[in-house]
């Protein structure tokens, strides 16, 4: 598993967000918006997912949209995360989009590490959920 760390390593809050290869170009303009709209210091880490179907999915099943099947790799990666959230002087939020959304919230109910959930769920051509 590779990280990226980005902002404030000493910051309190600690943003955990699996992220795939085209996502790490944006980075420094996502934790630059986040700066620039919450005024907090943060620390992020950007986990890169290897296969994305296979890590975030916490069971096997068919694949939707293409040809790639979900895997039940979920389990390992959340192990993984949980070990980059050790220090119990930091507060954890968990986030991604679309699958890694659903990661996010699977992984709250697997275990009380993290204050808060971070994402967009959507759906049909990227519109966001209402009422949600």
């Amino acid at each position: 598993m590779v990280t990226y760390e980005y902002g404030n390593p000493n910051a309190v809050i600690t943003l955990v967000q699996t992220v795939d290869e085209h996502d790490i170009a944006g980075i420094d303009d996502e934790v630059a918006e986040i700066q620039r709209l919450s005024g907090k210091e943060f620390r992020l880490l950007a986990v890169k997912v290897e296969i994305w179907n296979r890590d975030l999915s916490p069971w096997p099943a068919p694949a939707v949209f293409g040809k790639d099947d979900f895997g039940d790799g979920a389990g390992e990666l959340l192990t993984e995360i949980l070990k980059l959230c050790q220090d119990e002087s930091k507060i954890y939020y968990l986030g991604g989009y679309s699958l890694a959304d659903l990661f996010s919230l699977w992984a709250a109910y697997q275990t009380d590490k993290f204050a808060g959930i971070l994402g967009s769920l959507r759906f049909r051509q990227r519109e966001p959920l209402r009422g949600c």
